[in-house]
């Protein structure tokens, strides 16, 4: 029998936990989804919108999901919004979606609400961290409809090479 991989471990424990969860750090990934890039994931039965909308960039993050200072970005990874109706077990990824080694505020917004307990806000650093393992940003609806974040290491470290 196969063993399960961290990620089907989480998104197990996730629909256990979703409403509980106000977003999570994965520690390993073994799907080869490069830094910086975007993942929609519905397990959800029905269809979903998901939004998300870059509030702001920084060079630091402070407390759960602020960032401070004024890092030099391209205005197109400041104003950076996305979008898309996936259907019920369905993951739409998107790659080199965040191409700067700062720190996002990022809000998702699920069929246009904002999650409950402010689960769709967080800060993100795509770029590799001392360990050299970058990381690439999910937004995922559970089996219960709840929704959350997940920051998932990765060995592809995309366009930070």
């Amino acid at each position: 029998m196969p063993s399960l991989t961290r990620r089907t471990y989480l998104a197990t424990a996730g629909s256990a936990l979703g409403g509980a969860l106000a977003g999570c750090t994965a520690f390993s990934n073994d799907d080869g989804v490069p830094a910086g890039a975007l993942q929609f994931v519905n397990d959800h039965g029905v269809p979903h919108e998901i939004q998300l909308r870059v509030v702001d960039v920084g060079t630091a993050v402070e407390g759960a999901h602020d960032v401070t200072g004024d890092p030099i970005v391209p205005p197109s990874q400041r104003q950076l919004t996305a979008s898309a109706v996936v259907e019920p077990g369905e993951t739409r990824t998107y790659d080199a979606v965040f191409t700067e080694p700062v720190w996002y505020e990022v809000r998702f917004t699920l069929d246009d609400e904002r999650p409950e307990n402010d689960a769709g806000h967080t800060a993100f650093n795509p770029a590799p961290n001392d360990d050299g393992r970058a990381s690439y940003l999910t937004g995922r609806v559970y089996p219960g409809g709840d929704f959350s974040w997940v920051i998932s290491a990765t060995d592809d470290s995309g366009s930070f090479d």
